[in-house]
């Protein structure tokens, strides 16, 4: 990513964690999050690194899977990172660090585990991103990435106008690709549905209509899941 890019997206983090949207999309993220995360199925002796961590919700869920192991969280915002350092320091085995994708600051094979929950595509180097969470990934390591907005879910690319910051609108095949690309192999795509109901007088939010929400949520989330080929 440019430096130009990271700083563009780190002033914009910034200012979603000083308005408090690092909690909002932790409700909005959640109900998906989690069956994304029992995929992994981490176990109790678990590495596992946090892809764009937020406010810290998902780092949270694999310090308690992982009481043998440890968990680090990254984010480009250096206010979601002090959001989710701030709400995590009943964890010991729990850290969270300012950084990019595209330039991990980790050793090679240092992680058991990946995860990544609505920040891939905010890179401008996706490939090089995913290098990176290859190099750190030990053998046969697996990362689970989640995301929203992607090609086959039309309803999603509502979204690329209201963001601040540009984004990567890609097909299913497209990361598949880019995975295969990256050195994973065993990759799989899925969707997961998320199970909230929605509210029959909604007037719009992140969707202009109920009808596009509806849509939005027949579509799911769209799940890539990997391991590392050494």
């Amino acid at each position: 990513m440019t430096d130009n890019r990271s700083e563009q997206l780190r002033v914009e983090f910034n200012e979603w964690a000083k308005a408090g949207r690092g909690e909002s999309m932790e409700r909005g993220h959640r109900p998906v999050g989690e069956q994304a995360i029992a995929k992994l199925n981490v176990q109790s002796d678990a590495r596992v690194l946090d892809v764009g961590c937020g406010s810290g919700w998902a780092s949270r869920i694999f310090a308690q899977q992982a009481d043998q192991g440890y968990v680090t969280g990254i984010d480009i915002s250096d206010e979601m990172v002090h959001v989710a350092s701030e709400s995590s320091s009943a964890f010991g085995n729990l850290n969270f660090q300012v950084a990019s994708a595209e330039s991990l600051p980790f050793d090679d094979d240092q992680f058991s585990d990946a995860f990544s929950m609505e920040s891939l595509y905010y890179y401008a180097d996706m490939a090089q991103a995913l290098s990176e969470i290859h190099r750190v990934l030990k053998p046969s390591g697996k990362f689970v990435n989640v995301v929203d907005l992607y090609q086959e879910n039309e309803p999603s690319h509502q979204w690329i106008a209201q963001l601040a910051v540009p984004v990567q609108l890609l097909s299913t095949e497209q990361y598949l690709t880019l995975f295969a690309q990256a050195g994973f192999e065993d990759c799989t795509a899925e969707r997961l549905i998320d199970p909230t109901p929605v509210p029959d007088d909604y007037t719009g939010g992140s969707f202009k209509s109920r009808e596009d929400l509806l849509k939005y949520r027949a579509e799911g989330s769209l799940m890539i899941t990997g391991r590392a080929k050494k």
